[in-house]
């Protein structure tokens, strides 16, 4: 089905991450589950690219995240041309990944701009008021990468049992964890399988988390993931248990 819908706020984090937020026409005929995406069309162009809502499924405003790239057709217009009352045109909503009934703790774990559906599923929760243990492992690039943190931290403080750490692969970077999601699994993450796993991120980090869990003979309830291209296009949509 298609939507449109008018850009209310533009934000740019630092130089790698913008965010924009819009105000649908019929929002109430657009029914999403945390986690989906919809295709945007980039406006002035013939180009099209998939985001994942960063808002829930109640939110009047409807919100989304875009790595910036250098020759990217979205990028270049939220560079350069994007303004407040712009009108984009988008389908959907798509994808089997998305929040399923919370009965057991979660683990979340997010790639860059895989944050998007993540919150999207951190605000769904919130809303049904699930009370399970859920944490999250958000891991990024550069210092700089790490977006949406005031978000975050407001959830350690509205949902029942939420905690999140970041990490940076950055070498060079000044976090109090470096290397990579996979680096950082504890027994309170794990919780030797008896969990269910969220995870968005690029296609390496996703065979890297599958990995590492068959090395750490881990085999959790649920494994639940969405691989994404950094241009914007669904590389491969997928859920598995």
């Amino acid at each position: 089905m298609a939507f449109t819908a008018r850009i209310v706020s533009i934000e740019r984090f630092y130089t790698g991450t913008a965010g924009f937020t819009v105000e649908v026409e019929n929002r109430e005929s657009l029914a999403f589950l945390p986690g989906q995406y919809v295709n945007v069309e980039v406006p002035e162009t013939t180009a099209a690219r998939s985001y994942s809502f960063s808002t829930g499924p109640d939110s009047a405003q409807l919100s989304f995240l875009v790595r910036l790239l250098d020759e990217g057709a979205m990028s270049e217009y939220l560079r350069d041309r994007a303004r407040v009352r712009d009108t984009v045109t988008f389908t959907g909503p798509r994808g089997s990944f998305f929040l399923r009934e919370v009965t057991r703790p979660v683990l979340l774990l997010a790639g860059g701009t895989g944050l998007a559906p993540i919150l999207s599923i951190l605000e769904a929760m919130r809303s049904r008021g699930d009370a399970q243990p859920v944490r999250l492992l958000y891991g990024v690039n550069q210092d700089d990468d790490l977006v949406e943190l005031d978000r975050l931290t407001e959830f350690t403080e509205t949902l029942a049992d939420f905690r999140y750490d970041t990490c940076v692969s950055d070498p060079a970077s000044t976090a109090a964890k470096r290397g990579y999601v996979t680096d950082h699994f504890t027994g309170e993450h794990l919780r030797d399988g008896e969990v269910d796993i969220y995870l968005c991120g690029p296609p390496p980090m996703v065979e890297a988390v599958r990995t590492r869990l068959h090395e750490l003979g881990i085999t959790p309830a649920n494994l639940y993931f969405e691989k994404f291209a950094t241009s914007g296009v669904r590389d491969l949509t997928a859920a598995a248990s």
